[in-house]
């Protein structure tokens, strides 16, 4: 059976699109890596669940856990608007945004009706005070004071409205309920499970793990997938350090409190993961007093990787969990270790990369990543082709779609998507890239935070899911792919050697600096980091290897411009891409002598 690797983009409801594309794709390929980004992330951990069941089951080519994705469908069908289910405190909130999402006018006018029952209460505590003032106006024959009576009784309606917003925005939003409306777990007045209960229950039963209609007694792990060759990975925002982290975690540095996961998670995986020896002694200075080292790489949950992926802002609630902050020095610098650990809230990994199809990447790949991508569907552009996987290389600006932002609104979102998705963007468009990612296109009351989709929307968007899997398996071309790879790694890499060839024998351009070249810092400089490397190994190793690709860039300069025709004055083309060194999205804060 062939092998490939998967990745997803998130989406929220988009979801919907994954059961039958992953399904398509596993009836031909096994599933090596799975990866994705809050929604595609659910629909990677259910994949790497029915990949795990296929491979433990006697027959490798069995569709079991696949047909069970397909079924899910039908539960997203029915159930979807159950899933979000908002805590108790925060359902006035909840209730606002669905009238402004559903609204077919005007925004504000659906607002205000909508507020009329969300805040009965405080509207009728204003209509009170504006009947008494029209009734006295009346009574003594004054207009004015009816009048008055009427714009009091608004203003009282309105001031008691703005005060509870205040209260709900600024204390129990962020505070009490980690910025979200949504903790994911069953909440009162809610008789069906809720998003991330429904997901731990359909990963045990995708993955076979259900006996008798019980759940496992642990969670399926990362070292489960791991033991049958299966790779899961997703992106996950820490906003209180400001960086991305790649899912699972592989350093021991996190912490988390028992009772604040049990508002996320089933108790039984809450259970698996607070474990007595990882249990770490109260020390006060404002920390909880059940806090547990996070288990992570092999022994973290996959529910868990899903969860922190897919934490939309204030929608769903972000995961809270503590480290030590090893840049706080304290007074005198001496402080108890334990005053150095901070919250730190964990948000949608589409912050930082919706689209992560840098996932398992490969200068030249030995197997396929595919891509299964959202977009905004334009009749002007697309006519009616929803679902597209180009055939034709192209990475020039103009495969861009040009989309002036409407509104402030429009604008300020503009420059969030823009800050956080280009990189993605324009990744996609690359040769090497494009023609292995296929891409579905979604008007704007499909997916999204379309939370409230009827039947017949949520079944255009499953069968444009099904399209898109069997474009993947019948017009997916491997051989073509490689073909554009190699040419595409071949011309940067050409480029970053006649960069070092050139450099390599220069001085630095004047000062202090300027009497070293690189070979003397090579071998003869005496360096403040990493200092255990050998002088041995510099001079034999390290320079040698250095010289070598030194040479290489030489010779692909004198060929270049032979074969470009640099001495008649044409140009060289320049690369789609280019290499850099970046953070990675796994690297870990160092760890210091006060942390654990």
């Amino acid at each position: 059976m062939e092998e490939c690797d998967l990745v997803m983009k998130g989406g929220i409801t988009s979801g919907v699109v994954y059961p039958h594309a992953v399904a398509k794709v596993a009836g031909r390929y096994r599933l090596r890596n799975i990866g994705g980004t809050s929604a595609g992330a659910i629909a990677a951990v259910m994949a790497a669940a029915a990949e795990y069941r296929r491979q433990q089951s006697a027959d490798k080519m069995s569709m079991d856990g696949f047909t069970d994705i397909q079924d899910l469908a039908g539960d997203l069908a029915s159930e979807l608007g159950t899933f979000f289910q908002p805590v108790p405190e925060l359902k006035p909130i909840y209730d606002l945004m669905i009238a402004a999402l559903e609204a077919k006018g005007n925004k504000l006018t659906a607002l205000v009706r909508a507020s009329f029952s969300v805040f009965r209460g405080s509207w009728l505590v204003g209509g009170i005070v504006a009947l008494v003032g029209v009734v006295a106006g009346i009574l003594i024959c004054s207009a004015w004071l009816a009048v008055l009576g009427l714009v009091v009784g608004l203003l009282v309606a309105a001031g008691l409205i703005g005060a509870k917003l205040y209260q709900l925005l600024n204390v129990e939003l962020p505070e009490k309920n980690n910025f979200g409306l949504c903790p994911g777990t069953q909440q009162p007045g809610f008789s069906k499970p809720a998003l991330t209960d429904w997901m731990a229950e359909k990963i045990d039963s995708i993955a076979g793990l259900t006996s008798g209609g019980k759940p496992a007694e642990r969670p399926l792990t990362v070292g489960d997938l791991k033991a049958h060759g299966i790779t899961i990975a997703a992106m996950t925002t820490d906003l209180s350090s400001g960086r991305p982290y790649q899912l699972p975690f592989q350093t021991e540095i996190h912490y988390f409190s028992k009772c604040e996961f049990e508002k996320l998670l089933p108790k039984r995986v809450v259970d698996y993961l607070a474990r007595e020896e990882n249990r770490r002694p109260f020390s006060g200075y404002g920390l909880p007093d059940d806090l547990y080292k996070l288990p992570v790489g092999d022994e973290m949950p996959v529910l868990l990787v899903a969860r922190m992926s897919l934490s939309f802002p204030a929608l769903i609630q972000a995961v809270p969990l503590y480290r030590f902050d090893d840049e706080i020095k304290g007074k005198d610098g001496v402080i108890d270790k334990s005053y150095k650990i901070r919250k730190c809230v964990f948000s949608d990994g589409g912050i930082s990369s919706n689209f992560p199809i840098h996932f398992f990447d490969a200068f030249l790949p030995g197997r396929p990543t595919l891509g299964i991508t959202l977009a905004e569907y334009s009749v002007e552009r697309h006519g009616d082709k929803f679902v597209d996987l180009p055939e034709k290389a192209r990475a020039d600006s103009r495969a861009l779609a040009v989309r002036p932002p409407k509104g402030i609104l429009g604008f300020l979102m503009s420059i969030v998507n823009t800050a956080k998705d280009w990189q993605d963007t324009l990744q996609t468009k690359l040769p090497g890239y494009a023609e292995r990612i296929v891409e579905i296109r979604l008007n704007d009351k499909e997916g999204g935070m379309n939370l409230n989709m009827d039947d017949k929307t949520v079944q255009r968007l499953v069968d444009l899911g099904k399209e898109a899997g069997e474009k993947l398996v019948e017009d997916f071309n491997f051989n073509e792919h490689r073909w554009r790879r190699v040419l595409s790694f071949m011309t940067v890499m050409e480029d970053e050697l006649i960069a070092l060839s050139r450099n390599y024998d220069k001085s630095a351009p004047g000062g202090k600096f300027a009497d070293m070249q690189l070979p003397e810092i090579l071998t003869a400089y005496v360096p403040t980091a990493y200092a255990s490397n050998t002088k041995t190994w510099r001079k034999n190793e390290l320079k040698p290897f250095v010289e070598k690709l030194v040479e290489m860039g030489r010779e692909a300069e004198t060929a270049r411009n032979e074969k470009r025709g640099i001495q008649n004055g044409k140009a060289v083309p320049k690369a789609d891409a280019r290499i850099r060194l970046i953070a990675d999205a796994d690297r870990v804060p160092q760890s210091s002598s006060n942390s654990d």
